[in-house]
């Protein structure tokens, strides 16, 4: 009994770190995929923000603006509140280039603060949303997949239109 209890305390300052490692590569990824968002959505032309591949398909503004909401959504699953002067119906009321360009980054920035105030003690603790049961960990890897997501749709559209995503060289 006395080994199984050592083995445990032992075990102890690994797992924290193992979750300090994975809040800071998160916290670099999410960086990452969000600087990547930002330059192409600015290197779109302002009159492209209302363009979509096909009717019911969410226009360039719209993905911006998508991500915008689930990015202070999400941010409150880990109990980051949304700031006072956030818009909520943002994916309807804010479509002009420059708003949500603003808004984008503000809401990176939102969502960057809650993973680095999520403590790694606490990855494994619950919530539940969206009908399931998920954990600090599943929380943090849906921020990012959703970013990373909708990247990809707007690289692809920006390919569709002749814009050049500004780190590609291509």
């Amino acid at each position: 009994m006395a080994l199984w209890a050592l083995a445990l305390v032992c075990a102890l300052p690994v797992a924290a770190q193992d979750n300090d490692a994975y809040l800071a590569g998160w916290q670099a990824d999410f960086d990452r995929t969000s600087q990547k968002l930002n330059d192409l959505a600015a290197a779109f032309p302002d009159d492209m923000y209302g363009w979509r591949p096909a009717e019911g398909v969410r226009s360039v503004g719209e993905v911006c603006a998508h991500v915008v909401q689930a990015n202070y959504a999400l941010s409150g699953i880990l109990g980051a509140e949304s700031p006072a002067d956030f818009p909520q119906d943002v994916e309807q009321s804010v479509t002009g280039k420059d708003d949500l360009l603003m808004w984008l980054e503000k809401s990176q920035d939102h969502a960057r603060k809650a993973g680095a105030s999520t403590a790694s003690e606490d990855l494994t603790e619950t919530v539940d949303a969206f009908g399931g049961t998920w954990s600090m960990y599943d929380v943090l890897i849906l921020i990012g997949g959703h970013s990373h997501e909708h990247l990809g749709q707007l690289i692809a559209y920006a390919r569709m239109n002749g814009v050049e995503p500004p780190w590609s060289g291509e």
